[in-house]
């Protein structure tokens, strides 16, 4: 999420809006995921994958 918001602050936006954090600034998943249970269970999962943190 840090990533996302440090991508979304520094990449030049004429209709920039400050923001908190959130799923939606995220880069988007390779399936598309309808369940946003799901979904956002996938995100959390690629961000650990990233940190090389396992998940338990």
């Amino acid at each position: 999420m840090i990533g996302a918001l440090a991508d979304y602050i520094s990449t030049e936006n004429d209709k920039f809006q400050p923001m908190n954090a959130n799923f939606g600034i995220l880069p988007e998943l390779e399936t598309r995921i309808k369940d946003k249970k799901e979904r956002y269970t996938q995100l959390a999962e690629r961000a650990l994958q990233s940190i090389n943190i396992k998940s338990a």
